[in-house]
């Protein structure tokens, strides 16, 4: 769907978008209005809200068959790929940062760290670098807080610019990160109850601590986040899940006042481990209500459970903002591992907008998507026609449909929905400019559209313009197929999706048809 500009001699604007030109809304379309409150403004949207997140390992020369480094600015179609994506943050962490060596300590040296610098500088994007926590007792490495306070001052002092933080660590919350009876890992990080893992948070906080010290006396000034919390449940709650906080309301509060941290970071894959879990299963899942506003830990077909968003946020998160603190989800995606038919089909595009959208909405700093080579949760896969290039699965199409549509401060939005139809609303916008994105989550053969009227925020639109996120058939969230402003993104070349002009018809409000298992942004301009 292209998008449709048309002047305005009034406050309101009246656009039907049944079909590629306009027309009445079709039979049966449920009425929705939106209304926006541009009177009581939301949080800012930061530049680099939407961003990945990829292991330790494509730092080193040769992984996963990739010759020479994954992340180079020779990588063309990455870089291409990045920049048509709106990407402005890129996440090195993950499990094997507490596996590998640290980066810079190999024979080849700092050249994985110059390389990744050196993309992030072409694809426009700002680094999360993550640091080493463990240190075996079994297998030490060496003096790992020198080791790191040469590895941070060589980054701060070359490539600063694009250095979003340095994180430590990664899930240090989990049991099988710590030190107990019959488990001896790092001794520096131990449960003081064994089995109990919100018990080695204090050992924890002090290694941490060590570490953070070390990077501040070689890069002074420089950004820390942490602690990229792996739970999102109460089980490694501190110091007990039936008496305590999350690490990441903890490490919020024991570091709120020392002035060094960016981001407050937690991991979230809301439908955890997808077990049995079918293709049809997972779609209804990550399209449901339930995900977005359950205000308790579900459980799902195949004997699995779901986090829900506000349960997340009221738990771990709402503390964080309350000391004064912005959070970052580091590591997100549908499921763990994934759900083949479900986790790279449309609806994951859907998916991803929606969840860009609600934690921006809640103040979050970013939401980075966990780009693991092999799972089918990965937005960016090395291209099935060889050749060495990159494309993208129809997740892509929902961060880009996010990234096209968040400038600005979150205006709150209040929804009419006499028919209970699945769908979702949100408005970013700032003087003189609003877009408002609207989500069809409704799926299937009795999928319904939605005839929504969108209430401006104020008098003085001059103009409204209109771009649809779109599968292969409205109604079917199952394919692989999409398309945002009737074009495909690559990674050969521009994205080139365009917005269409509409006729006037200043009656009453903004008005659209959007078609089930769609997205439509419908940009604003005033005249002030």
């Amino acid at each position: 769907m292209l998008w449709h500009t048309f002047l305005l001699a009034r406050a309101w604007v009246r656009v039907m978008m049944s079909s590629p030109l306009p027309g009445a809304a079709p039979p049966g379309a449920h009425p929705v209005t939106i209304t926006i409150d541009a009177e009581h403004p939301g949080p800012v949207v930061p530049a680099d809200f939407a961003g990945l997140s990829f292991e330790r390992g494509p730092l080193n020369p040769g992984n996963a068959g990739v010759a020479g480094n994954l992340f180079q600015p020779a990588n063309n179609s990455l870089v291409t790929l990045f920049r048509n994506l709106g990407l402005g943050n890129l996440r090195i962490g993950g499990g094997t940062v507490d596996q590998l060596i640290p980066a810079g300590t190999g024979s080849d040296g700092f050249t994985g760290i110059d390389n990744l610098f050196a993309f992030a500088a072409v694809a426009g994007v700002k680094v999360i670098y993550s640091l080493r926590l463990l240190s075996p007792g079994a297998q030490p490495i060496g003096d790992l807080q020198a080791v790191h306070a040469q590895a941070a001052g060589y980054i701060w002092q070359h490539y600063q610019q694009n250095l979003a933080s340095f994180a430590i660590g990664n899930e240090p919350d989990w049991h099988a990160y710590h030190t107990y009876p019959g488990h001896p890992l790092d001794p520096a990080i131990f449960e003081e109850v064994p089995g109990v893992p919100g018990s080695a948070y204090p050992s924890y906080l002090t290694h941490w601590r060590d570490i953070a010290d070390a990077v501040a006396g070689a890069a002074p000034g420089a950004p820390l986040s942490g602690p990229d919390t792996g739970a999102y449940s109460k089980l490694t709650y501190t110091p007990g899940p039936g008496n305590g906080v999350s690490w990441t309301e903890r490490l919020a509060r024991d570091e709120r006042d020392s002035g060094r941290i960016a981001h407050i970071t937690q991991h979230y894959y809301v439908g955890d481990s997808p077990g049995e879990t079918t293709a049809q299963q997972a779609i209804s899942n990550m399209l449901s209500r339930e995900w977005v506003n359950g205000t308790a830990i579900g459980t799902q077909p195949a004997g699995t459970t779901y986090t829900p968003y506000l349960w997340l946020y009221e738990n771990n998160f709402a503390p964080v903002a309350a000391a004064g603190l912005r959070y970052r989800l580091t590591e997100s995606n549908d499921y763990l591992v994934g759900v083949p038919g479900a986790s790279n089909a449309f609806a994951s595009a859907l998916w991803a907008l929606d969840h860009l959208h609600w934690w921006a909405a809640h103040g979050a700093a970013g939401v980075n998507f966990h780009n693991r080579r092999g799972l089918c949760t990965a937005t960016i896969v090395p291209d099935p026609a060889g050749g060495g290039g990159y494309v993208i699965n129809p997740k892509g199409y929902g961060i880009k449909a996010f990234t096209l549509g968040s400038a600005g401060q979150v205006k709150p939005t209040q929804i009419q929905n006499p028919d209970g139809i699945n769908v979702t609303a949100y408005c970013v916008g700032g003087a003189g400019e609003d877009y408002v994105t609207v989500i069809n989550k409704a799926h299937g053969a009795d999928a319904g559209d939605a005839a929504v009227t969108i209430v401006p925020p104020g008098p003085g639109v001059q103009s409204a313009e209109i771009m649809t996120l779109a599968g292969g058939q409205p109604g079917d969230a199952r394919g692989a197929r999409a398309t945002l402003g009737g074009a495909t993104i690559t990674g050969d070349t521009t994205w080139d999706g365009e917005w269409s002009t509409l006729p006037a018809d200043p009656r009453a409000g903004i008005s659209l048809t959007v078609k089930a298992t769609t997205a439509a942004i419908v940009r604003t301009q005033s005249g002030g």
